[in-house]
């Protein structure tokens, strides 16, 4: 924008220069022969380059106003975007709060009631244990880490990978966190569905709005569980909070547990947006490492998964540089660049690699 800008007032100042030269003409013309004008240019001529001239001036100034006045808005409002989902995330985030620390209160007023009367049990420690771990920092941290913003946004966010799902059965969500796309498969007729995650405060969430999910740690849940038990296997933003032989591990058990012809889809942010990786990936500082699409894509061929694609989500829309309307030559180049500049920096903030478990072992 700044260079759009800088060539406007070049504009500008090129037409305010040809305004100064047809005025001093004219003065000159004036002056000469008694105040008459050459008789080789007739006065209406002098008048009607002036009143072009005049014309391409306040053109151009008014392209440069609006131009200021476009970056200034659009600067404006994407700064109170931000601003305002951040509120909204961290007015979800204190509501839950609120009621785990309500039900925490509960439960340590019971605890210090048995105290009183001598009566504390193994049970009571192992609470007491639990309430220690919920109120530590590292849980408050990842809990706040998590929200990625209005549950009914996560869903949108979400919806686009529910056909996939469709007349399957048996579906597993790793890291269901609040229950999101949980809720699509139930809404979508879906019942037979499980969604497992270890974080407390996101499990109470979920189950608050009635879905079925435990507490289980993944790796462990898969290792568990019986060949070909689920008709799907789908996470969201978990595998890059994994190491590499973890994320490996992860994705051959789910093969195990796929039924055939069923699928696997692994949603992380995409490293191909510089805007993605810097604004969302490195503010969470639990994640392990970016994990490239094409990387995803040769961990489940190698895996044994066949029509293996990448699925991109997550357009940026206000943030992306806008073309010049002009189609000169110039301005071809400018907004060519300005397009290779955009997939750079505002690819899509998100990836999910799909594969369909085969007939073939790992």
């Amino acid at each position: 924008m700044r260079r759009i800008i800088e060539g406007l007032i070049r504009k500008r100042k090129e037409k305010q220069k040809d305004l100064t030269n047809i005025l001093t003409e004219i003065g000159e013309s004036l002056e000469s022969r008694g105040g008459l004008f050459p008789r080789r240019i007739p006065v209406k001529e002098h008048f009607s380059r002036l009143d072009r001239i005049l014309r391409d001036f306040i053109l151009s100034q008014d392209r440069e106003w609006d131009a200021y006045s476009n970056n200034h808005a659009t600067g404006v409002f994407q700064s109170l975007q931000w601003k305002i989902e951040k509120l909204q995330a961290e007015y979800a985030n204190l509501k839950s709060l609120l009621i785990n620390f309500a039900e925490l209160e509960g439960e340590l007023n019971r605890i210090i009631d048995r105290l009183r009367k001598g009566r504390v049990t193994d049970q009571d420690t192992e609470a007491l244990s639990r309430i220690r771990d919920q109120l530590s920092v590292t849980q408050y941290a990842d809990f706040e880490q998590r929200f990625r913003g209005d549950e009914q946004q996560v869903r949108e966010m979400l919806r686009g990978y529910l056909p996939f799902f469709r007349d399957r059965d048996h579906i597993l969500d790793i890291g269901c966190g609040r229950g999101e796309f949980l809720s699509l498969l139930r809404e979508a007729g879906i019942p037979d569905y499980l969604g497992i995650d270890v974080s407390d405060s996101m499990l109470k969430i979920a189950t608050g709005h009635g879905l079925r999910c435990i507490k289980k740690e993944a790796l462990e849940f898969l290792r568990e569980s019986p060949e070909e038990k689920f008709g799907g296997v789908f996470s969201s933003q978990v595998i890059e909070h994994l190491s590499p032989a973890g994320l490996r591990e992860i994705v051959m058990e789910c093969f195990r547990v796929l039924q055939p012809g069923s699928p696997l889809i692994l949603e992380t942010i995409n490293p191909l947006s510089l805007f993605a990786l810097s604004r969302i990936f490195f503010l969470d500082v639990t994640h392990q490492k970016p994990l490239h699409p094409e990387y995803m894509r040769y961990l489940l061929e190698t895996t044994g998964f066949s029509e293996v694609e990448i699925l991109y989500s997550g357009e940026f829309k206000g943030e992306r540089l806008q073309n010049l309307p002009a189609a000169d030559e110039q301005s071809v180049v400018i907004n060519c660049n300005i397009d290779k500049l955009n997939s750079l920096l505002y690819a899509s903030s998100c990836y999910a690699v799909k594969g369909l478990k085969g007939t073939g072992k790992y």
